[in-house]
């Protein structure tokens, strides 16, 4: 996994807002733009974030992403798996 180009996304979307805009109409644009495996494009496609904190992402990001990809607590948790 290139952990750093994962968190660089994650810090990229909760930081620029317009970004965070452009990544939920257009994933594949805004990803294009990282050097990202596959797998890890796949996983932010999807805002899979449990795969992608099992591949070690920042788990700070990773909630941050939550709100940045459009999605709040209750969905981040689901998505974690974490009980309420």
């Amino acid at each position: 996994m290139s952990r750093y180009q994962v968190d660089k996304f994650l810090r990229d979307i909760n930081h620029d807002r317009a970004l965070a805009e452009r990544w939920r109409a257009e994933s594949g644009e805004v990803l294009s733009r990282y050097d990202l495996t596959s797998d890890e494009r796949e996983a932010l496609a999807t805002w899979h974030v449990r795969k992608l904190y099992e591949m070690g992402a920042n788990p700070l990001l990773l909630l941050l992403s939550a709100f940045a990809s459009g999605k709040g607590m209750r969905e981040y948790m689901s998505a974690m798996n974490l009980k309420e």
